[in-house]
């Protein structure tokens, strides 16, 4: 929008007139084309890859899915078509490259360079409703500050995509070209908010899980990687913060009168930091194959075992526990599991898994510390009312296969 503006006073300024004998750097229009295609290209295979497992393969279509899916669609158009557009009609050469037959449509589908906050923010979104569904329901502090987040990305998104938009005064001059612009105001304004709050909602997003992990007591070699899988969106937080370089390389005058030409290095960072969002978003839906696959359980006498991860025992189950390790020696449970071999247990775990139980309640000994429940938050404190002990574990209990 900014290189197609200053094209109104292409007239008065020499600097912005076309010259057929300078020199056409075709290889950094070339460049940027390619990288455009190839990361795009990615972005939307890796959407595409997630929507399948999720929605084919899991049976597990849900909101964040949806709000995916609405990601992918506005990054086809208006991010990915008119970016190509911008391209064809002169993105990456000099402005005194660019014929005047040109600037027109070059100007129309700069319209499309809104795409990368929509796109952005709807993938931040997307990241906001999957946490709502690992965050039980009495945390209500946590869930509320979820919602704020969600309001706070959605009004950011939707207010530097207007600022885009309506840049100029008159405000028909920014949907009719031949309206004169009498004036527009700085953009980088804009863009230096979009990045500092941007960064500052990623880390609040990634603060959450990391917060609620940690209290956990499932394995340590579970938990970093779950650590690892919420903290992918930190590759799109860095690239955010790396395209301040971008902005401020733009700021001076001399750039404003290339614009074309000097914007190319920061429509490539917004492209690579969709892809890094994208990946960031979808890592969790591969958590049940790295936890199966890298964090294997382990028998009561510490060495590992192919059962099903701990994870995934829902009740109170001792079986896979990490503080059976630490216990030496360990105290023997009156519950009928410490009677049954290795495969008798693998049997009856994937048994009551298919019939929707989760783990096997019996009693433990008064003095037995090595029981321990296998989710997302901690065991509660025993109470001396069996009841009553039922009743507080379900309130804490925050279950990784529902939401993976």
């Amino acid at each position: 929008m900014e290189a197609a503006a200053s094209q109104t006073t292409g007239e008065e300024d020499p600097l912005k007139q076309y010259d057929p004998n300078l020199p056409v750097p075709y290889w950094h229009q070339r460049m940027e084309l390619a990288i455009v295609i190839i990361v795009n290209t990615l972005s939307l295979l890796a959407i595409i890859a997630r929507v399948y497992l999720r929605a084919i393969r899991l049976k597990r279509f849900r909101a964040d899915d949806k709000w995916m899916v609405a990601a992918g669609v506005f990054l086809i158009f208006p991010h990915f078509v008119c970016q190509i557009g911008t391209n064809r009609y002169g993105s990456g050469l000099h402005d005194q490259n660019i014929p005047d037959e040109w600037v027109v449509p070059f100007w129309y589908f700069s319209w499309g360079w809104i795409g990368y906050n929509i796109v952005s923010t709807l993938i931040k979104i997307s990241v906001c409703c999957y946490l709502l569904q690992i965050v039980p329901f009495h945390f209500l502090t946590l869930r509320r500050l979820i919602y704020v987040l969600m309001v706070i990305t959605f009004g950011l998104g939707l207010s530097i995509s207007l600022c885009h938009l309506l840049q100029c005064t008159p405000l028909l001059s920014n949907f009719d070209y031949t309206v004169r612009q009498e004036h527009c105001f700085n953009i980088d304004i804009p863009r230096f908010t979009w990045i500092g709050v941007s960064i500052s909602i990623d880390l609040c997003i990634l603060a959450i899980p990391w917060a609620i992990i940690h209290g956990t007591r499932i394995q340590a070699a579970e938990k970093r990687i779950l650590l690892i899988v919420f903290s992918g969106n930190l590759l799109g937080t860095a690239v955010c913060a790396v395209s301040i370089y971008s902005v401020w390389n733009t700021r001076t005058s001399l750039a404003y009168y290339d614009l074309a030409y000097t914007q190319t290095a920061f429509a490539i960072t917004n492209d690579v930091e969709i892809f890094f969002y994208v990946l960031g978003a979808s890592l969790p839906v591969l958590s049940p194959f790295l936890l199966s696959r890298f964090a294997p359980t382990q028998d009561l006498n510490g060495t590992t075992s192919s059962r099903v991860p701990s994870w995934r025992v829902k009740g109170g189950s001792t079986v896979g526990s990490p503080m059976q390790a630490m216990a030496a020696p360990p105290i023997r449970s009156k519950s009928y599991l410490t009677t049954l071999n290795d495969d008798e247990i693998e049997r009856d775990i994937e048994r009551d898994i298919k019939n929707g139980k989760y783990g096997h309640e019996h009693e433990v000994d008064q003095d037995d510390g090595n029981s321990s429940d296998l989710t997302l938050e901690n065991q509660p404190s025993k109470t001396t009312s069996e009841e009553s002990e039922a009743e507080s574990s379900t309130k804490t209990r925050i279950i990784i296969d529902d939401i993976v």
